[in-house]
């Protein structure tokens, strides 16, 4: 047996379903969206029976109705700005990996290992090529694994520093050229 609340309920959707999908037409032709924003206010009504107060249904159901489309809409919008967003970035960094001459950058990593102290070197070395872990390369070298820490650290900071040195150049020197012809 359905109660008092459910039978009024099912009023309303009767006599109020129809109304606003042909109301949200007036926003959208897409009929699923017109048919899941409809169902959504009635859903949230439902749900949310004990909680309001409606002094006029229609007018809230309108009211919800034009809410949940605008911020379809909204959503939609933002949706689209953040693809967009997503997708320049991602040409950009194309054109950027274009841009970068990946021998010369395995040469100056390559530049920038050699430099190290032969014992960061080797640390480094049996890290990043080898796979070991530092533990492991404690072991294999006779040194603390806080040691192997400290030369991958100071491996990498220098690493680092010669590549924006290098890359500071190639901008130095492509403004140079640019400016100049």
């Amino acid at each position: 047996m359905r109660s008092y609340i459910e039978s009024e309920f099912e009023e309303i959707f009767n006599t109020y379903y129809e109304p606003v999908c042909y109301f949200l037409n007036l926003y959208t032709k897409d009929e699923h969206v017109i048919k899941d924003i409809a169902q959504d206010v009635f859903c949230s009504l439902w749900v949310n029976r004990e909680l309001l107060q409606i002094d006029d249904i229609k007018a809230y159901l309108y009211t919800a109705a034009r809410n949940r489309i605008l911020n379809y809409f909204r959503d939609i919008k933002l949706h689209e700005e953040l693809l967009a967003k997503w997708i320049s970035e991602e040409k950009e960094l194309d054109e950027a990996y274009d841009c970068v001459d990946r021998t010369e950058f395995e040469k100056s990593i390559e530049t920038a290992i050699e430099s190290l102290t032969p014992k960061c070197k080797t640390v480094f070395k049996l890290s990043r090529y080898s796979r070991m872990s530092y533990t492991q390369i404690a072991e294999q070298e006779g040194i603390s694994q806080k040691m192997v820490e400290k030369h991958i650290s100071v491996a990498l900071k220098k690493i680092k520093a010669h590549i924006l040195k290098s890359m500071l150049l190639w901008i130095i020197f492509f403004s140079y050229v640019e400016k100049n012809t």
